[in-house]
């Protein structure tokens, strides 16, 4: 089997295994090996999560992100809203896959 990269007609990016002597454009009909689905994501939590956060880092304004030492604020406001949330989606999905 052979791994294969291809992006469907909405433009979405996927890989699936294949036999090895399919050719590449039978990547469609492979087995699919995408990360979990995204719309199960609880992303009303993660909006509430990533304001909080936010305003837990002081970033209110624009001139509060462009103030040097923000960007890390802003990438850890945006990693602890999801994170968490996002390895559930794992775990769920390699519980029922």
């Amino acid at each position: 089997m052979k791994l294969v990269t291809f992006v469907d007609n909405r433009g979405w990016e996927h890989r699936s295994l294949v036999r090895d002597e399919d050719p590449d454009w039978m990547a469609p009909q492979g087995i699919l090996r995408d990360p979990p689905n995204l719309d199960a994501m609880d992303w009303e939590g993660v909006k509430q999560d990533l304001h909080n956060a936010l305003a837990a880092s002081g970033l209110f304004t624009w001139k509060d992100v462009q103030v040097k030492g923000a960007e890390d604020g802003l990438r850890g406001a945006i990693l602890s809203a999801m994170k968490r949330r996002l390895i559930a989606l794992y775990r769920e999905a390699n519980e029922n896959g």
